[in-house]
């Protein structure tokens, strides 16, 4: 007899494999570390998290693969507040500084009340997987964190460590703290000034992908590009709502 947990990952197993797509597959493939691919659309996964809801116990029985698909589903469908940090550490061990943890792992995590610990202690860890999340998370940080909230001195003093570490990192890291740049600059209004200071200082980073039109990898540059537009910028909106 099949379990509750064996029947749901049966049904997942079977959504996926009716709904992959093999150009899908072969684009994610070259940027998951070495994860086992289906080939889901983040739409398709993002579609099957909301059927299934927040489930924490499925999301630990989807972390004990190796399949991108599910390391991202687990992470959407995961309960934030039954997440501690050692659990945390693993799971982003195991998303190896993929999209999984910026699309959203970094975002699960930065609902937990101890976020703030976590950020100081994964920005500076040993572990290159744990830094690119601790930075992910920053970005998210910026970006969502409602601002009565947000600490201050710790969202400066990382923006200074980006500006001092930035170029003795790994390729993947220099990207996401460019990244954590720009989300400072686009949805903190204390923060827009820093964040152009520290952006003009760290200048081009080299991207993790071929570079097009929506992959600017100069943070300045896309400051300038979007800071005033309400659509991709907390700070232009609340701008507006005092125009």
């Amino acid at each position: 007899m099949t379990s509750k947990h064996d029947q749901e990952l049966m049904n997942i197993k079977k959504y996926m494999q009716e709904n992959a797509q093999p150009n899908v597959k072969k684009i994610q493939e070259k940027k998951t570390g070495s994860l086992d691919v289906i080939g889901l659309t983040m739409k398709d996964i993002r579609n099957l998290g909301k059927q299934i809801g927040v489930n924490h116990s499925l999301a630990e029985e989807l972390f004990e693969y190796s399949i991108y698909e599910y390391l991202m589903l687990g992470s959407i469908i995961a309960d934030p507040m039954m997440v501690n940090e050692k659990t945390a550490r693993i799971w982003l061990k195991k998303a190896q500084s993929t999209s999984i943890v910026d699309q959203a792992l970094s975002i699960l995590l930065i609902q937990h009340p101890e976020r703030h610990q976590w950020l100081n202690v994964f920005l500076v860890d040993q572990d290159e997987d744990i830094r690119y999340g601790g930075y992910s998370m920053l970005s998210s940080y910026y970006r969502l964190e409602p601002l009565e909230t947000l600490q201050s001195d710790l969202a400066v003093k990382a923006l200074k460590m980006i500006k001092k570490n930035l170029g003795n990192e790994p390729l993947t890291i220099q990207n996401a703290m460019n990244n954590a740049v720009v989300m400072a600059g686009l949805h903190v209004p204390s923060l827009v000034e820093l964040a152009k200071e520290v952006a003009d200082y760290i200048g081009h980073v080299m991207p993790l992908v071929a570079k097009n039109q929506c992959n600017i990898q100069s943070a300045s540059d896309y400051l300038n590009r979007y800071i005033d537009q309400p659509k991709f910028s907390r700070v232009a909106r609340l701008k507006a709502l005092v125009d």
